[in-house]
């Protein structure tokens, strides 16, 4: 397995396809529901993901890891894409431009990020029918 951070002198540079496995294997826990807003149905949720780290890991080493993904935009793309489809198979409908947040913290047993969703859900108006 590749490791997650490449070290050459003072540069890091991190490994795309470890963060993608850490993903993979996350521990997501997800929840939301619908308001109405202005005549407007909108979903809000939230996913929340613990990427695994070794139970090893030192607590610098840790600290690094946050403060890494927080910057790593291919960190950001995973999260983001995992809640995306979180909410998407909860919500009633087809969701419109996502709007979301996204939190880093430590967790014990690994990265946790939590991300909010925010939403439109896409309807067809119903017509009334008249005549015949």
């Amino acid at each position: 397995m590749p490791e997650l951070v490449e070290r050459v002198g003072p540069f890091v540079r991190t490994t795309e396809g470890r963060w993608r496995d850490l993903f993979s294997d996350a521990d997501a826990m997800s929840e939301g529901g619908v308001k109405d807003e202005k005549g407007e149905r909108v979903w809000y949720g939230s996913t929340s993901l613990i990427l695994g780290l070794p139970v090893e890991t030192p607590v610098e080493e840790r600290a690094f890891l946050l403060a890494l993904a927080q910057k790593d935009v291919h960190v950001h793309v995973h999260a983001l894409r995992c809640a995306t489809r979180e909410a998407q198979s909860r919500a009633p409908g087809m969701l419109g431009r996502t709007v979301c947040e996204v939190r880093f913290s430590e967790d014990p047993r690994g990265l946790r990020i939590d991300v909010d969703v925010q939403a439109p859900l896409i309807e067809r108006r119903r017509v009334k029918r008249t005549g015949p």
